[in-house]
């Protein structure tokens, strides 16, 4: 018994081991950021597509203009903060802003990291408005752009006059 046996790391090999680590971490992470800026893309662009399913079928339950606009900290409008939420409301006085006694039917915080949100309608609105007898954009139809900021995923979703979406991949933004 005169050598005994210890279990644990040598220096060198905890050095090595950290020294590996930070190589993989190194080319790893900006794959990282690719996939964490698709999953935005994809999610963004599910969270319009829902929400503006819910906005048609309120505006059609509610008998009430119902509006989807930017919000930043979900009480109100607020032009071009399409990147920071989302705020559906009905809209009794038509004038497209959360007045009191207006009911607020969903928020939906957007807080994008990876790319920036912004819609371009025909009316240069900054909100889209569903109309109370169907359902229908008054003037609303137009386009949501997702301009990535870190790979080339940039998406438009495409809303027509008639309520239809569809989806397009751009290469640039």
């Amino acid at each position: 018994m005169l050598f005994q046996q210890k279990n644990g790391f040598t220096l060198v090999e905890l050095i090595v081991t950290l020294a590996i680590f930070a190589i993989l971490a190194t080319i790893a992470l900006p794959y990282f950021q690719e996939i964490r800026a698709k999953q935005e893309v994809n999610a963004t662009t599910n969270k319009l597509i829902s929400t503006i399913h819910l906005a048609k079928s309120q505006a059609l339950l509610y008998h009430s203009n119902v509006v989807l606009c930017p919000s930043q900290n979900n009480l109100n409008c607020q032009t071009n903060q399409w990147a920071a939420g989302l705020l559906v409301f009905l809209d009794s006085n038509k004038n497209r802003q959360i007045d009191t006694g207006e009911k607020i039917i969903y928020t939906e915080s957007t807080n994008l990291k990876y790319g920036h949100l912004d819609w371009r309608g025909t009316l240069s609105a900054p909100s889209l408005t569903f109309q109370a007898e169907n359902g229908l954009p008054i003037g609303s139809n137009g386009s949501f752009y997702y301009c990535s900021n870190v790979s080339d995923h940039h998406r438009k979703l495409v809303l027509s006059a008639m309520g239809h979406m569809r989806i397009e991949t751009l290469s640039l933004c």
